[in-house]
C-alpha cells in the first residue's frame, strides 16, 4: 500500500470536504454547491463507498487529496501533508527529495542576495534614498541585490545549489557560454508560499536599458505565477481579522502598505487577477478592495479583476488613486490619513457603475449596461444576482434582462411561476445549446417543461412559448451544466423516494406494515404530483423479476 493510499484508507472523506463545505445527504451520495467554479444549484457529488467526489459542472473530481489540494491550492503532495498534521495520522511525511533540494537552494540564494545588498551601495541607495524603505522593512522583506550575475553562479557551485537552481531555470548560459543569473543587476524580492517558504524570486532593474523592469521567476513545480500572490503569507490573518484584503498591482505597493498598518494586501505577479487567485481569496475573506492606479488602464484592470471576483460571490470594492500616483508614491507623497481614507471610502462595484452609467452620455450608455449585466450574471447567489440587477434598472431605467435591439423600455417576462430557474436553463440550453447526451428519463421535469424539451428534440420550435426566446443567455453553457446538476440531483432525491414508497408497499401487501409506517406511506404517496406517480410506476415496472425486500 503507498503512502497515498494509506492516507485514504484513514480519512472519513465526507468528514474531511465536510469541513470545507456543507454537504447534504442524497440517497447513498453527499451533494453540495461546487467551491471550484460559480455553482447556483449543487452539482459537486461525494460518494463515501468510492472514496471520490465528482462535480458535474465543472467536470473535476478525485480522491480526498486531490480535493484538500484544489482547495488549498497545493500540490498533492502538500495537500497529503496538511492532512497528516492536521488529522495527526500515524505515516512519516516530508518534503520529496527534489522539492527539498528546491526549498534548500532558493533559500541559500536568498541569503546570499541579502549579504551582497550590504556591499552594493547604489542598490541600497535606491531602496533607502529613492524607494524611502526602512532598514527594518527591507530586512523584514528579505529584499537584497544580485550584483553582475556570475559571482551568484559561483556562490550557488560552491554550495552544491547550481544544479537545482538550473533546473528552476535560475540560471541560463550567455552567447560566450557562461552561466549568469536571471535576475543580474536587479534587486530581489523573496516570493513565498504560503507557509514562508521561497519559492521564486522578483526583481527590479537598476539600470534604465535593462528590461522590463519588473520580472518573476519562470513557473516551476514550487512556482506559479497565476496562482501565487505576493505577500499572502503574511497577509492571510490580518485579512481574517480585518474581513476584506487590499489587492494592488506591485510588490512595492504591497511592502509600503505594511509599513503603514495595512498589513493584509496582497500583488498579483506579472499577471492580471486570475480564477486561482479569487478561489483562494474567497476562502480567507467576504470582501476585496481593489486599490488600483486611476488612469484607464488601471480601471479596466479593476474591472477585469472584479468578474473573477464577483464569480466566488466576493463583494467587490474600487479605490482609485490618482492619475500619476500608485500606492506606494500615494502613501510618500499624502501620508497615512490620505491612504486611510481612500480605502475606508472604496466604491463597490456595483455603485461605480450605476453611477457611470446614471451619468453617461447616450452613445456610452449601452456600453456600461452591457458591461453591468455581464458583471451581474457572474454572481452565482440568486437574491444577489436579482438585487443587482433590479438596482440597475431602478436608477438607471434601463432594463437588463431578456434580448433586445434596444435598451428603451423594460418588459415583463411572463414565465410561468410553478417553473424554477433550473428548469428554464434546461430548456434554454436545450434550444440553443443542442447537447447529444440528454435522455430525459434522467431528470426530473414537471410535466410541462418535459413536453416543451420533446417539442425541442424534435425540433418543434413552434410550439414552444414566447418568453423562452426571450430570457438572457448570458454564461448559458455554465448554466445549463448547474440545471442539469440541480436536476440529476432530485432525480436522485426521487429515486430514494421511490425505494422507501416500495418497501413499504410490499409490506402493505403481506399484512406487515405498521400503523407508523402506514401513515408514512400515505404521506410520501399524496407527495407525488401526476407526472411523479407515472415515475413511480415505471421504476416499479424495472424491479420486476428482481427480488423483493
Amino acid at each position: 500500500m503507498s503512502v497515498y493510499e494509506k492516507i485514504r484508507s484513514l480519512l472519513d472523506i465526507v468528514e474531511v470536504i465536510g469541513e470545507y463545505i456543507p454537504l447534504k445527504r442524497v440517497g447513498n451520495s453527499y451533494a453540495a454547491r461546487c467551491p471550484f467554479h460559480s455553482d447556483r444549484t449543487p452539482s459537486f457529488y461525494v460518494s463515501p463507498s468510492k472514496g471520490i467526489w465528482k462535480c458535474f459542472g465543472c467536470g473535476k473530481g478525485g480522491d480526498v487529496i486531490k480535493f484538500v489540494a484544489e482547495y488549498e491550492n497545493l500540490s498533492y503532495f502538500e495537500a497529503a501533508k496538511l492532512l497528516v498534521e492536521r488529522y495527526n495520522l500515524p505515516i512519516e511525511l516530508g518534503d520529496t527529495e527534489k522539492e527539498g533540494e528546491y526549498y534548500k537552494a532558493l533559500r541559500l540564494m536568498g541569503e546570499f542576495y541579502k549579504e551582497n545588498l550590504l556591499k552594493a551601495k547604489e542598490a541600497r541607495d535606491y531602496l533607502l534614498k529613492v524607494r524611502k524603505l526602512s532598514p527594518s522593512l527591507v530586512e523584514e522583506f528579505g529584499i537584497g541585490y544580485c550584483g553582475d550575475g556570475f559571482k551568484s553562479v559561483s556562490f550557488a557551485r560552491k554550495n552544491k545549489i547550481f544544479d537545482p537552481l538550473l533546473e528552476l531555470k535560475h540560471f541560463f548560459r550567455t552567447a560566450d557560454g557562461r552561466y549568469k543569473d536571471f535576475f543580474y543587476q536587479r534587486i530581489t524580492i523573496p516570493i513565498r508560499n504560503l507557509t514562508g517558504k521561497i519559492v521564486a524570486f522578483g526583481g527590479r532593474s537598476l539600470l534604465e536599458d535593462l528590461k522590463p523592469k519588473y520580472k518573476n521567476s519562470p513557473n516551476s513545480l514550487l512556482f506559479q505565477k497565476e496562482r501565487t500572490l505576493f505577500g499572502l503569507d503574511r497577509a492571510r490573518e490580518p485579512a481574517r481579522d480585518k474581513e476584506f484584503l487590499i489587492i494592488v498591482e506591485g510588490y512595492f505597493d504591497v511592502i509600503r502598505l505594511n509599513s503603514v498598518g495595512f498589513r493584509n494586501s496582497v500583488a498579483p505577479l506579472g499577471t492580471s487577477l486570475t480564477e486561482h487567485h479569487a478561489r483562494i481569496i474567497k476562502k480567507l475573506v467576504p470582501k476585496v478592495v481593489l486599490l488600483f492606479d486611476g488612469d484607464a488602464a488601471g480601471r479596466r484592470a479593476a474591472l477585469e479583476a472584479a468578474k473573477k471576483l464577483l464569480t466566488f460571490d466576493l463583494e467587490v470594492f474600487f479605490a482609485f488613486l490618482p492619475q500619476g500616483e500608485d500606492p506606494d508614491t500615494f502613501v510618500l507623497n499624502e501620508g497615512l490619513k490620505a491612504i486611510k481614507e481612500l480605502i475606508q471610502n472604496a466604491e463597490s462595484v456595483r455603485d461605480y457603475l450605476i453611477e457611470r452609467a446614471a451619468n453617461a452620455s447616450s452613445d456610452k450608455i449601452e456600453k456600461i449596461a452591457k458591461l453591468y449585466r455581464e458583471l451581474a450574471s457572474k454572481i452565482s447567489d440568486p437574491i444577489k444576482r436579482e438585487l443587482w440587477f433590479k438596482t440597475f434598472e431602478e436608477k438607471v431605467g434601463i432594463p437588463l434582462r431578456g434580448k433586445r435591439k434596444k435598451w428603451l423600455s423594460l418588459k415583463k417576462l411572463s414565465v410561468p411561476t410553478d417553473i424554477d430557474t433550473a428548469e428554464v436553463d434546461f430548456l434554454l440550453g436545450l434550444l440553443y445549446l443542442e447537447p447529444t447526451d440528454i435522455e430525459l428519463e434522467n431528470y426530473k421535469l414537471s410535466p410541462k417543461v418535459k413536453e416543451w424539451a420533446l417539442n425541442i428534440l424534435e425540433g418543434k420550435k413552434e410550439k414552444l412559448p414566447k418568453w423562452l426566446f426571450e430570457i438572457d443567455t448570458t454564461n448559458l453553457e455554465e448554466r445549463f451544466r448547474t440545471a442539469r446538476g440541480k436536476l440529476f440531483e432530485k432525480n436522485l432525491q426521487l429515486e430514494e423516494i421511490f425505494e422507501e414508497l416500495y418497501h413499504l408497499e410490499e409490506k402493505l401487501k403481506k399484512g406487515t406494515i405498521s400503523g407508523e409506517e402506514l401513515q408514512k406511506f400515505k404521506l410520501l404517496l399524496e407527495g407525488l404530483n401526476k407526472f411523479e406517480r407515472e415515475m413511480y410506476k415505471k421504476f416499479k415496472e424495472n424491479l420486476k423479476g428482481q427480488p423483493k425486500p
